[in-house]
């Protein structure tokens, strides 16, 4: 498996519905994607929808309706979101608690960064939340969390899991450009940026200064940055120097060795603990 541009501009996710009754055509129109497509990550996708429909816990309905829900809402991005799709019609994080697959394993992110420890009695940012599994998985460690992501239709899944899971009272997501933050109204410990410095669907407006500037202005006097770089194929040597050179003009920046992640996405990245220059 290799990265690769699948923009919708490249290839159609098709709208495909699995988690309804009957879903013998769903079934179907996958094998017939999934044979007949020249997207990796479609084919991945569509093999992960498959693996979590055949999964789910017989006679749990509440758990049943939580799927189906979020398969509606993914359909309606794929018919409604005109930029890039980072789970390609499915998931790019993975929450195996609800049966949940996805290209980065959320579980193994979290082991690897021990986050549940950092994060321990922490009020949280987390830059980018997608559909909120790295906030969901340590909603029992941290004092509270705000996810902020600019794709309605993943704030709307994150709402929906929220809900089920009942963590509405500590964690909430919004839909919203990270620098639209008012630094006047919010206050963390931890700001997590995980690739999110610059988007590969090119809706991330602001430069790099003013993106480490405005973690700045947020984080409280002796809070921490945990930043994550994109794969090399997307974040060259060079760019990722300048990445860093701009995290250091705020930041004392420790690199850190993460081990255990192995898939294609989460290759040679690189990542900071970063500490407020006061």
């Amino acid at each position: 498996m290799t990265l690769e541009n699948t923009s919708s501009k490249v290839f159609k996710t098709p709208i495909i519905s699995l988690f309804q009754r009957p879903n013998f055509l769903g079934i179907l129109k996958s094998y017939f994607y999934i044979i007949l497509s020249s997207s990796n990550l479609l084919r991945l996708a569509l093999r992960m929808r498959l693996k979590d429909k055949c999964n789910l816990p017989k006679g749990n309905s509440a758990l049943e309706n939580l799927h189906r829900s979020l398969e509606r809402v993914r359909n309606k991005s794929i018919k409604e979101y005109p930029h890039y799709d980072y789970g390609s019609g499915y998931n790019y994080q993975s929450f195996e608690e609800l049966n949940l697959s996805g290209f980065r394993s959320t579980e193994k992110r979290i082991s690897a960064l021990n986050l549940n420890q950092m994060l321990q009695g922490k009020k949280v940012l987390d830059i980018g939340s997608n559909m909120g599994c790295i906030l969901f998985s340590v909603r029992d460690s941290i004092q509270s969390g705000l996810g902020v992501e600019i794709n309605e239709f993943l704030v709307e899944q994150s709402d929906l899991i929220s809900s089920y899971l009942n963590s509405n009272k500590k964690l909430k997501f919004i839909c919203t450009p990270f620098e639209n933050l008012n630094k006047n109204l919010y206050s963390f410990d931890v700001i997590l940026s995980l690739a999110n410095h610059s988007t590969y669907d090119g809706n991330t407006k602001q430069s790099l200064d003013s993106y480490f500037s405005k973690i700045y202005e947020l984080l409280a006097d002796d809070g921490q940055l945990i930043f994550e770089s994109h794969p090399p194929e997307i974040e060259p040597h060079d760019n990722l120097k300048k990445t860093s050179d701009t995290i250091k003009k705020y930041f004392s920046a420790t690199k850190i060795e993460v081990k255990g992640l192995d898939s294609f996405l989460d290759k040679n990245r690189t990542y900071y603990i970063c500490k407020k220059i006061n």
